[in-house]
């Protein structure tokens, strides 16, 4: 008896699932033909191809992502430091956090499988996954400072084509507007910055620009410009030549920082000259009178 009602409970169980996903199905395709009518396809049979439900399950995840990078994730130190690697807008940062949660799923993944077949113990998950922080922590801080470093050698560039601008008669706002544009092509740090120094200028003012704009890249360049710039405004100085020689002095100072360089780099070389150049040039011109001289006291013994 109980042996009857089990299988007439499992018969109705079965019948049940594939009625529900019956329904299921039939509610995916009413959506997908709501989608395809909206969406750039020509024909239904290319909107359910393969390479397109793959596009729109990326999209909707990167979706999911954006959402909670938005809510949760972006008032924090760590969303900080990916933006100041070059991720500055939410899209962008979307995009680099689903490929550091794939290659996370990656490591995990081979963990397991590892741990598994008993190659390393499953305390060892924890010590991976901070290894992995840390390794990203610091791929962050060199991107960073690759951007500050292109950052500091296209910023007289950008001096150059704000000076040319204002002598032409346009103000320092349409100036900014004009030049930030092209300036991602050299740094995107460097337009990104001067793009948010041009809408502060327009939305608040000049001196709220200059120390948000020091805020985002602390640096004695863009303490010298914000100086320069908030000068002019108060003193009435002219700004075209006074950029023209802020931009003259940066260059002399970044000259005088690569003669430094390179004569750290010849100090550090001397040493290696001392070792493996100059003691084989001293043995070479000593040994053969060394050799002839013992090779004569040798006769003199042997007489």
């Amino acid at each position: 008896m109980i042996q009857i009602v089990s299988i007439i409970l499992f018969a109705f169980g079965v019948v049940v699932f594939f009625f529900v996903i019956r329904k299921q199905k039939k509610e995916e395709e009413y959506y997908d033909r709501f989608y395809f009518i909206v969406s750039k396809h020509n024909t239904i049979t290319e909107y359910l191809s393969f390479s397109n439900r793959a596009k729109y399950i990326f999209n909707h995840l990167k979706e999911k992502i954006y959402k909670f990078n938005e809510k949760y994730l972006s008032q924090t130190q760590f969303h900080e430091l990916v933006r100041n690697a070059g991720y500055y807008n939410h899209e962008q940062s979307t995009l680099f956090y689903l490929g550091v949660f794939a290659a996370y799923l990656v490591l995990l993944a081979m963990l397991v499988v590892k741990a598994t077949f008993g190659d390393i113990p499953f305390y060892a998950f924890p010590v991976w996954s901070t290894i992995f922080y840390i390794g990203l922590k610091i791929h962050l801080e060199r991107k960073h400072k690759k951007q500050l470093l292109k950052f500091r050698t296209n910023f007289v560039y950008f001096l150059d084509l704000m000076s040319t601008c204002i002598k032409t008669g346009m103000t320092l706002t349409s100036s900014v507007d004009a030049i930030s544009p092209l300036l991602h092509r050299f740094s995107p740090l460097l337009g990104q910055s001067i793009s948010n120094f041009g809408n502060t200028i327009k939305y608040a003012s000049l001196n709220e620009a200059c120390d948000r704009l020091y805020l985002e890249v602390p640096l004695s360049e863009v303490q010298e410009f914000n100086s320069t710039v908030k000068n002019s405004a108060q003193f009435g100085a002219g700004m075209h030549s006074s950029l023209q020689n802020l931009a003259q002095e940066i260059r002399q100072f970044h000259f005088i920082e690569t003669e430094e360089k390179i004569g750290a780099v010849n100090a550090k070389m001397g040493i290696p000259l001392i070792l493996f150049i100059m003691f084989p040039i001293i043995v070479e011109i000593i040994l053969p009178g060394l050799l002839r001289s013992m090779q004569n006291l040798s006769l003199d013994m042997i007489s």
